[in-house]
Parts: structure tokens; sequence; C-alpha cells
């Protein structure tokens, strides 16, 4: 199977329409892609919510730092359903035709033939945050460099594989469960019966290419 990922825009207005035409294109194919309708619920509401607060500072007459503040807290949690939509209903979803996945950004990343980027010889080190309830938000940075939080270069993420509750995984392959995390601070949302369980796994870097470094060692949080 061909590795897909995903670009996620970074720049303020190419942002906003990209969120605009995420939810816009999984609202009209949530049967056909299999997205539950709360799923699609909570998302419009979040993006209902950072249209607003982005409108606000659009207009220079009433733009002002607390305004824009506002706007990033709701971007980063808009941020974190669209990353959770990619990771688990968009991603290799048979579904969606090639059309669609283009206007999704999502793309192969080729791990054959020649790349003028090496594949990486570092490993993430992750630190986990579980100051929220239900909710394991990831830190990384590199083992080359642990005292920053910046992926190493032509790095376009963190691979993540985990599983929930014993017995612990020996190995990644023991892992049925992936995401794919693009920035340090990106969460994992699990449910109400999950709490209290452990969560393991391991993390790797894959390049803008698709190919992929060594596993990190194992890590371990319990969900809060």
């Amino acid at each position: 199977m061909s590795k897909e990922t995903y670009t996620m825009p970074r720049v303020q207005n190419v942002r906003y329409d990209f969120a605009n035409n995420v939810v816009k294109l999984c609202t009209e194919n949530a049967t056909a892609w299999d997205i539950p309708a709360e799923t699609i619920t909570s998302i419009t509401a979040q993006l209902a919510d950072y249209k607003q607060k982005y409108d606000v500072t659009s207009n220079r007459s009433i733009r002002n730092p607390a305004a824009t503040a506002a706007r990033e807290a709701s971007w980063g949690k808009l941020e974190i359903s669209l990353i959770d939509l990619y990771n688990y209903y968009l991603l290799y979803n048979d579904a969606i035709t090639a059309a669609d996945k283009e206007a999704l950004h999502i793309h192969q990343a080729n791990s054959g033939g020649y790349s003028p980027s090496p594949a990486p010889i570092t490993t993430p080190v992750i630190t986990i945050n579980t100051e929220e309830i239900s909710m394991l938000r990831f830190v990384y940075s590199d083992s080359s460099a642990s005292g920053t939080h910046y992926k190493p270069r032509n790095v376009s993420f963190c691979e993540v594989w985990y599983k929930v509750d014993t017995p612990a995984p020996a190995i990644p392959d023991d892992c049925p469960n992936s995401c794919n995390i693009s920035r340090s601070h990106n969460a994992i949302l699990f449910s109400t019966q999950e709490r209290g369980k452990t969560v393991y796994g391991f993390a790797r870097w894959v390049n803008r290419n698709g190919k992929v470094g060594p596993w990190s060692g194992m890590f371990a949080a319990i969900v809060p």
C-alpha cells in the first residue's frame, strides 16, 4: 500500500480557506466516507467559532491582541479536530476519489526510487502532556537536539504507532493504532472507557519523500 500523507497550511488566510473546504467536503460526503454524524456536528461548530474570530481579526478597525489570541486559541482546537479527521477517516479511505483527495491535500509519499532527501537517521524523543481529561498531547524533540521541539530538516511529520492497555507491545508491529503528529502539542483524544488505561507507543520521523527513520524506544502514559 502506498503511504498517504497530507499538508496542513500554516499561512493565516490559506488555513482559513483550507478548513472551510475540508469541512464542506466532509459534510457533503459524510455517509460515503463513513464519517460519524457527531464528528461532523462537532467540527462544524468549531469551524463556525473560528470563522467568527477570524472575521474579527480581519477587520483592522476592531482588531486587537485579545482578538488575535482568541482566534489562535480557536484555531488550536479546530486544528486538533482536523488532524483527527485525517488520521481516523480520510487517510487510506478507498471511498474518496482521486479528485477529492487532491482537494483535501492528500498525496502519496513516495518511499521508493531516487530522492534528494535521505531517510532520517535520528529518532523522536516523546514527552506526553496529561493535563487534559481523556487527551494525550505529544511533545517531540529530536534525539540529536533534545533541547528543541523542532523536527529535523526535511522531515514532514512524526509517525506514532500505539496500543491502549496491557500487555505492553514488544515491537511497533504489536500496535494496532497509528497517527501522524505534524507539530508538537498535537493531541489524541480517547474515549471515556479508555481513561485510566496505559497507552504504549513508538515513534519515528517520516521525511517529505515518505522515507522513514528508525523507531524510538517505547513510551507510555496513562490516559487522564
